[in-house]
């Protein structure tokens, strides 16, 4: 119930932010686990000057500092290169305190790529868990957000 009203939540602030072009969250992780050899995939378009940011969705007090997530985006209409990163994504700030969103014991974490000159027009993004470990707990999903630059 809590998960339900926190996701009405989010809905609604989420609604309200005039800067979110498009966005996606993916959330079937059994038992809140990521393996290491789950790909998450997308579609998604980029229109000029927007921005990529990375969404990750874990419990409150997140059993690592940062993850390292690898991000794979490729234009499926041409035979373009593909673009491959590592991102880690830093979850808490130096005095050990979670850097995301919190609502009781669920987070949101927001992290933009920089990617320079990312051209516009339809791409598939897949996301990657890049950890050492067999699986990253306690994680309610990942996903992206397609962002207006703030002026």
């Amino acid at each position: 119930m809590l998960r339900l009203l926190f996701l009405l939540f989010a809905f609604i602030l989420v609604s309200c932010d005039n800067t979110i072009v498009s966005n996606d969250f993916y959330r079937d992780f059994k038992d809140n686990r990521w393996a290491f050899n789950h790909k998450v995939e997308f579609d998604i378009n980029i229109n000029e000057s927007e921005e990529l940011w990375l969404h990750f969705g874990h419990i409150y007090d997140y059993d690592y500092n940062m993850i390292p997530i690898e991000l794979e985006l490729s234009k499926p209409e041409a035979n373009s290169e593909k673009i491959t990163l590592i991102e880690v994504l830093k979850l808490k700030n130096r005095s050990g305190v979670d850097a995301g969103d919190c609502l009781g014991d669920i987070c949101d974490f927001y992290h933009k790529v920089n990617i320079e000159s990312l051209e516009a027009g339809k791409y598939h993004l897949v996301l990657k868990n890049k950890s050492d470990l067999p699986y990253l707990p306690n994680v309610l999903g990942i996903g992206y957000q397609i962002r207006k630059p703030k002026k």
